[in-house]
This record gives structure tokens, C-alpha cells and sequence, in this order.
């Protein structure tokens, strides 16, 4: 009677933690996509700077601009 009783317990403690999980999995995919905003909005604030930036762009253009100056033609 008791081992039956437990086994009910655990069983709807099993379910709900099913339950559960599947709706946390569901929320966390929309707190992902709001990462990945949060994420991109910073990377072109960032991005906005540094080419409004004089000195950082001329920076910026210096490095790449001798980037292939060594690498030999075929």
C-alpha cells in the first residue's frame, strides 16, 4: 500500500517535471533570440563608432590596406 502510494508520488513528480521542462525549453528559445538582438544592436553601435571616428577608421584602413602587399602572385 505504501510502495503503491510512493510510486504515485513519483510518478506525478516525474510528469510534472516533464511538464515543466518542455515549457522552460519553449521560453528559452525566445530568451535566445533576444540575446542574439541585444547581441547584434551592440555590434552595430559599436561598429557605428568606430567608422564615425576618424582616427580609429584611419586606423582601421592602415592595417588593412598593406595586407596583401607581401603575398606573392602566382
Amino acid at each position: 500500500m505504501i510502495r503503491k502510494a510512493i510510486n504515485n508520488v513519483f510518478l506525478k513528480l516525474l510528469s510534472n517535471l516533464n511538464a515543466r521542462s518542455a515549457s522552460v525549453a519553449s521560453k528559452q528559445r525566445g530568451a535566445s533570440a533576444l540575446e542574439y538582438l541585444v547581441l547584434a544592436g551592440a555590434l552595430v553601435a559599436i561598429m557605428v563608432f568606430a567608422f564615425s571616428n576618424d582616427t580609429i577608421r584611419q586606423t582601421v584602413s592602415d592595417i588593412f590596406s598593406g595586407l596583401f602587399d607581401s603575398v606573392p602572385s602566382p
